[in-house]
């Protein structure tokens, strides 16, 4: 593994046990046994380790956009947060350190609610898909779509931030999440969402 990507993920580590703003880069470099000056030699400052994380960050979220031309669309989305979870988890201190990144880096943030706008576009237009599609109610307008996505951001931020970290847990997570689309669904859209529900065994997902 290259030096770069030694430090990132050590980074990343210190990060999210110790929490961002507790973690200096001289003690990245003693968590690697390597000199400060190694380490700045590729990150001068914490805030480009940061911003460094990010971009990895954004780059496996978006790729979460992009499911096979084959693949039905509600389905997708009701596995999407088992995919969304472990991203989050990997990369924990963006969301529960929030305030204190926006606090601490205001530039750092203008970069983050630009990629987050880009993403969002993107989620609305598979929202419309959903819709055009037949899985959404057809009477829902752009607004309802926007709230769907406002609503969902907000539970997912809210699921790591206001849990202990010790019972954080993937299936109920990833019920959290799904049932926020429930109420939007049609009923082909229900038919899939319970079906998915049963092939799962997430009972409570119904």
């Amino acid at each position: 593994m290259k030096t770069k990507d030694l430090i990132k993920e050590a980074g990343r580590e210190l990060f999210n046990t110790n929490g961002v703003m507790n973690v200096t880069l001289r003690e990245v470099a003693d968590n690697l046994n390597k000199s400060y000056g190694n380490i700045t030699y590729h990150y001068t400052r914490k805030v480009f380790l940061i911003e460094a994380l990010f971009e990895d960050m954004n780059r496996e979220l978006s790729s979460l956009q992009k499911p096979a031309p084959d693949t039905d669309l509600l389905t997708y989305f009701l596995v999407l947060p088992t995919h969304s979870y472990d991203i989050t988890i990997k990369y924990l201190f963006f969301i529960v350190d929030y305030v204190n990144l926006k606090r601490s880096y205001p530039n750092f943030i203008k970069t983050v609610d630009k990629l987050n706008e880009e993403r969002r576009v993107k989620w609305f237009q598979l929202l419309l898909l959903l819709r055009q599609q037949g899985y959404l109610q057809s009477n829902l307008k752009e607004q309802d779509l926007n709230y769907i996505m406002l609503l969902s951001v907000s539970v997912r931020a809210a699921y790591f931030q206001m849990k202990e970290q010790a019972v954080y847990d993937k299936n109920e997570y990833s019920q959290t999440v799904n049932k926020l689309l429930k109420p939007y669904l049609s009923e082909k859209g229900i038919h899939i969402y319970h079906r998915f529900s049963e092939d799962s065994g997430l009972s409570q997902l119904v």
